[in-house]
């Protein structure tokens, strides 16, 4: 998600524009959570992992601190994605946004690149920094400390919930490339394998008694607490609402707190957001530099991140 630091230009000269280092990944997340976004626990990480070179940082020389984080992870070619775009508190207002934002558009250059406006800042990238195209649905935050996954779909004989094994893998990776309309082979190994929070597939039995997946997701650590789902791709509410109650009863931290990201787009993964007791409390406009992109929004319940990827 992209902020807006307000800052003005000037210039600092023990500032220094460069890209994260693997040592520097808690910084950043230590900044996003200071602005207290949500961000799953590991995803900077994983994400970081797959596209280093999609990761710009502002560093205080002086100190070695990182003060302020900026990504631009490609997707695919011609396609970028903009996102974790924050300045320390103390350091707002000082030109250091502006800065390091100059640095990160000469990654995507001509090139499509997408991102997820704070709302308050929507005029601002749309209107002066060139994301121009804004999608007709928004993406809505929902959170509860009260879950209910008793009102969703239970597992069946024909629809049941297992764990991601190497041999489940490639199906999976091959249902997210369907939902996404191109490869994340990557992205979807490191988080699937991840160690914090739990992956699970959905499958479902054929007439001819095999069994194929029809979606799949994650629930991990939530930064500021509790727990979060995402990614959880599904090919319809059925499937979803299982493999969801399935990942949320198997976590504790989601009787802390849940969070989920849904495109209001997708009617069915709202209403199941909401009959697991969420309430959404922010929309977040989606934009891009020149043109929509396509995937599979009915098949979307939970994005994964809306800082380093479309959906």
């Amino acid at each position: 998600m992209a902020q807006q630091d307000g800052d003005c230009g000037g210039g600092e000269d023990w500032l220094q524009i460069r890209d994260m280092r693997p040592h520097e990944i808690c910084q950043a997340v230590d900044i996003w959570k200071e602005q207290g976004l949500e961000q799953g626990m590991n995803n900077v990480s994983i994400f970081y992992q797959v596209d280093p070179e999609g990761f710009f940082v502002a560093v205080d020389t002086r100190t070695g601190e990182v003060v302020a984080t900026c990504a631009c992870m490609r997707q695919r070619p011609s396609l970028y994605f903009v996102g974790m775009y924050a300045v320390r508190k103390k350091l707002q207002g000082r030109g250091i946004g502006v800065r390091l934002w100059k640095t990160m558009t000469q990654r995507f250059g001509d090139c499509n690149a997408g991102l997820n406006a704070v709302p308050k800042h929507l005029s601002t990238y749309r209107d002066r920094a060139g994301f121009g195209f804004v999608e007709p649905w928004n993406t809505l935050v929902y959170n509860t400390v009260t879950v209910t996954p008793e009102k969703l779909p239970a597992q069946t004989d024909d629809l049941r919930v297992v764990p991601i094994d190497e041999e489940l893998l490639p199906q999976v990776i091959a249902y997210d490339a369907l939902v996404h309309c191109f490869d994340r082979e990557a992205t979807v190994t490191l988080t699937v394998t991840d160690t914090d929070g739990f992956s699970k597939a959905v499958l479902r039995r054929q007439d001819d008694g095999e069994d194929l997946v029809c979606g799949f997701g994650k629930i991990s650590s939530n930064i500021l607490g509790g727990a979060m789902v995402g990614p959880l791709y599904a090919k319809d509410p059925e499937a979803a609402g299982a493999l969801l109650r399935c990942l949320v009863e198997s976590n504790p931290l989601s009787r802390v707190s849940l969070t989920m990201m849904v495109v209001d787009c997708n009617p069915d993964a709202c209403s199941l957001a909401e009959d697991l007791g969420l309430k959404h409390y922010m929309k977040v406009p989606r934009c891009y530099r020149k043109e929509s992109v396509p995937a599979r929004l009915e098949q979307v319940y939970a994005q994964h991140d809306l800082n380093f990827c479309t959906f």
